[in-house]
């Protein structure tokens, strides 16, 4: 078990969930969601205009649970949906109220098509004393493929 690791993920369509839950079980790392009191509408269009919303106003949505450190792990994989070119305000808040000194953050994006757009830009300003490295992102038509699973545990490097 990789004590030092924490994968950490938000989702909306449980994509991001089952991509987490791959790298947790390749790794065999601890994992958290960041989960929202406020609950997301179920269809698409109405989610996404309520996530524009909150990024117009940068709100910092109320997550039901806090990690209190992560003092422990070296590395976080982050994993989370590209809403309207960057983060979610969701992982907003909750990389905001941690301190991440001296850790290594591993980006994994699931988008539609537009890859990483922002938010390595805004991983580096919300966490400026963490270490980010390349990531990968992941179209959500492809997050189950085969092909996916080969191109994780590359990055991964478990080959």
């Amino acid at each position: 078990m990789n004590t030092n690791i924490l994968v950490v993920y938000f989702t909306w369509s449980n994509t991001s969930q089952k991509i987490a839950e791959r790298i947790q079980a390749l790794l065999q790392a601890d994992i958290f969601q960041i989960q929202t009191e406020k609950i997301y509408p179920d269809t698409y269009l109405a989610c996404i205009v309520d996530a524009g919303k909150e990024k117009m106003k940068k709100e910092r949505p109320v997550l039901r649970n806090y990690l209190q450190s992560i003092e422990q792990y070296e590395k976080i994989i982050l994993v989370f949906p590209n809403w309207w070119g960057g983060l979610p305000m969701p992982v907003f808040t909750f990389l905001e109220h941690l301190d991440f000194s001296e850790k290594t953050i591993l980006p994994v994006c699931m988008n539609g098509g537009s890859g990483f757009s922002k938010t390595i830009k805004q991983l580096q300003e919300t966490c400026p004393t963490a270490k980010i490295l390349e990531g990968i992102e992941i179209k959500k038509k492809a997050a189950e493929s085969e092909e996916t699973q080969k191109r994780l545990e590359k990055w991964l490097r478990i080959e």
